[in-house]
């Protein structure tokens, strides 16, 4: 029997009926499982756990349900394929099957660098996103247990902040390093080595090579893929976490850690080695570091790896960490401020006679972005600059829309005092009769929260640290909370006080 025009499909009900605690329970349990039998060193039971977690119902349920919740899911692969429905879901896990399966060419597809190049992207179809997602459920366990303790990208419950952290914590005392080797690994996706992929990674042969070797497509052209892992892919940051696992073992074994200073942090393919004398980290550390790459099909990069002084201070992921008078800081880097005013600049000659509210809440969302990304450091200077920029800015973009108009005939307009404060505000009716005024936000009234890096040796599949991850969600709750209060209002401010 048909279903009725309008009504919701036999499989949408489907989809739309699963008691998705109890997938997202069984494919955890199933993860726990295999991160102890790492632990135990139990490969055998790994590889079984491993076929039965990509062989369950659940599991295609969940990889499905991650893709679509994934923005990316509105970008199709080659095949033009979309899941645009409840219906289009079910059907795609039902269809998620090992047996017989080929992967398809990747969409190539380019985007702007900062330095005026293009990075390449291969973009997966939909089904061969949700099946490297479904065989990613089994290979998380294994590289969250055989990470490093300072690696910090791509992984669960960790973030660019908790690098940052651990960067001031091997830096910041009188007797920490002095010296600083900053490496980059030149073109690391793209240059990965397929046979080491398939000698080391615990996956299928027959699977992994399928994704390795794909080739993509540009033009009406396949060009095959002879080396690396695309960027785009579900499972490449994993592949590329468990490529370069090993470094920090490669740094401190056979040496002493404490004499020499050694500390390695990590971010994806961004890392940092800190020592005590320039010798230690050229002549002992750099050349271990060129034959670990060698051996992965990899090599530094030698217009970003150099060696420098905390005096002299270095960029790392966007921060600037520098010693002033034997005091360390970390503050965005020169260039972020500029770069969100660009931003900005871009947005206002974008928004021309759009209304004000409009102009308003996108702006917020850019500011607030940036603001709420350098909280963490020191940077109040730098947010109550970009709060003067911004300003100057929209007064600009206001005497452009009103030539004729006096800055005070404006300030009476676009201007009000909310809180004993006059700021840039609109009023606007919503879809659903409710009128809203929205403010400029400015950046400076963010409060400044230095970070909790997150424990070394802590990941989500140990039951041994699920009372410290439940610590750190409280802590995370009560801190914005607290600065819900902060932001609202003084008086409940000096009240909070």
């Amino acid at each position: 029997m048909t279903a009725r025009a309008g009504a919701p499909s036999r499989h949408g009900q489907n989809w739309n009926g699963v008691n998705w605690p109890a997938v997202k329970a069984l494919v955890y349990r199933m993860q726990m499982r295999i991160a102890k039998s790492v632990r135990e060193g139990r490969w055998g039971r790994v590889r079984a756990l491993q076929r039965l977690l990509s062989r369950s119902f659940y599991g295609r349920l969940w990889a499905v349900k991650r893709i679509r919740s994934n923005k990316g899911s509105r970008t199709p692969g080659i095949d033009g394929t979309r899941w645009r429905s409840s219906g289009d879901c079910w059907r795609a896990a039902l269809n998620l099957t090992v047996s017989g399966y080929r992967a398809q060419p990747l969409r190539r597809v380019y985007i702007l660098k900062k330095n005026g190049r293009k990075r390449p992207l291969g973009i997966p179809t939909l089904h061969d996103r949700a099946m490297q997602e479904l065989f990613a459920l089994g290979l998380r366990p294994c590289a969250e247990t055989l990470a490093d303790h300072h690696s910090y990208g791509f992984r669960e419950k960790r973030s660019l902040h908790d690098a940052v952290k651990m960067t001031y914590i091997a830096l910041a005392t009188k007797v920490s390093a002095q010296w600083i080797l900053e490496a980059d690994i030149k073109s690391c996706f793209d240059r990965i080595s397929h046979d080491w992929l398939l000698a080391h990674i615990p996956l299928p042969r027959a699977i992994l090579g399928q994704w390795l070797r794909a080739g993509y497509m540009e033009s009406s052209t396949l060009y095959p893929t002879d080396e690396g892992t695309p960027q785009g892919g579900i499972i490449s940051p994993i592949l590329c976490n468990m490529t370069l696992d090993g470094l920090e073992q490669l740094v401190q074994k056979g040496r002493n850690k404490k004499r020499r200073k050694l500390n390695v942090i990590r971010y994806a393919d961004d890392f940092i080695v800190t020592g005590a004398t320039p010798e230690i980290l050229l002549q002992e550390i750099k050349p271990d570091l060129e034959r670990f790459l060698a051996e992965r099909g990899l090599a530094l990069s030698t217009e970003k790896t150099r060696l420098s002084h905390i005096n002299d201070g270095f960029d790392f992921l966007g921060h600037n960490v520098r010693k002033f008078n034997s005091r360390l800081l970390v503050q965005p880097a020169d260039g972020k401020p500029r770069e969100l005013l660009d931003k900005v600049k871009a947005c206002l000659q974008r928004y021309r006679g759009v209304p004000f509210h409009v102009l308003l809440l996108r702006l917020n969302s850019l500011v607030r972005g940036w603001a709420y990304a350098y909280r963490r450091v020191v940077a109040k200077a730098r947010l109550s600059y970009i709060d003067n920029q911004v300003f100057y800015l929209v007064r600009q973009w206001l005497h452009r829309e009103h030539r004729s108009r006096s800055w005070a005939w404006l300030a009476r307009r676009y201007r009000q005092r909310i809180h004993g404060r006059v700021d840039f505000c609109a009023s606007y009716w919503r879809k659903d009769g409710a009128q809203r005024t929205v403010r400029l936000f400015r950046a400076a009234d963010v409060p400044i929260r230095y970070h909790v890096k997150i424990r070394g040796e802590a990941h989500p599949y140990d039951p041994a640290h699920d009372a410290y991850f439940a610590q750190r969600t409280v802590h995370r709750k009560l801190v914005a909370l607290a600065d819900r209060i902060h932001m609202q209002s003084s008086s409940l401010r000096k009240l909070v006080a």
